[in-house]
């Protein structure tokens, strides 16, 4: 245990030795100055905690309603895990029709050659749309038909002053991989 001792002591006993050796005014200069330097980073460390504890007490609010928004979307999570498990996804001409109704029922009249059967379990389909009834098609496709969005191409389409909105459409649509 003295073994480590050895060197405080050593230390210790140097520093001693160098403060006997300054002048009485030295000192006294350097205790002042070692007091002030302990105020000062007690000032500074109290200081810092204020500021934190303002900005914390600022971004409460915004924390509360994230916290909020996360238990409410893992209730929403919770309540679909829940939900029993829909038919089987439809394949081939019976995809195809499925997509044309859910195209119906959004208000997209897509001429067959618009919406065309990529394989038995991909669609295809190239369009000019009301961009408002893409998405809301899309949506549907995704809930009702379980279909993904593969790709797409949008563009704005010109001179269709009396239809604001319109895109045309270049997308591919998937049924997910069988389990």
């Amino acid at each position: 245990m003295s073994a480590w001792l050895n060197p405080l002591r050593e230390q210790f006993t140097s520093l001693r030795a160098w403060w006997v050796a300054r002048a009485p005014r030295e000192r006294r200069f350097l205790t002042v100055l070692a007091a002030f330097l302990g105020c000062a980073l007690l000032a500074q460390g109290l200081w810092s905690a204020h500021t934190a504890r303002a900005r914390l007490h600022r971004q409460m609010p915004q924390l509360k309603q994230q916290a909020e928004v996360l238990q409410r979307q893992a209730g929403e999570v919770r309540q679909l895990l829940a939900q029993p498990v829909g038919p089987a996804a439809q394949e081939g001409p019976a995809l195809l029709a499925a997509a044309t109704l859910v195209a119906r029922n959004t208000g997209l009249a897509l001429a067959p050659a618009q919406l065309q059967l990529e394989g038995a379990r991909q669609i295809h389909v190239r369009a000019n749309l009301p961009f408002d009834r893409w998405l809301e098609w899309v949506a549907q496709l995704q809930r009702d038909a379980r279909l993904r969005l593969v790709s797409c191409r949008i563009d704005g389409v010109e001179g269709t002053g009396d239809l604001p909105g319109m895109v045309r459409v270049d997308a591919s649509f998937a049924l997910p991989e069988p389990s």
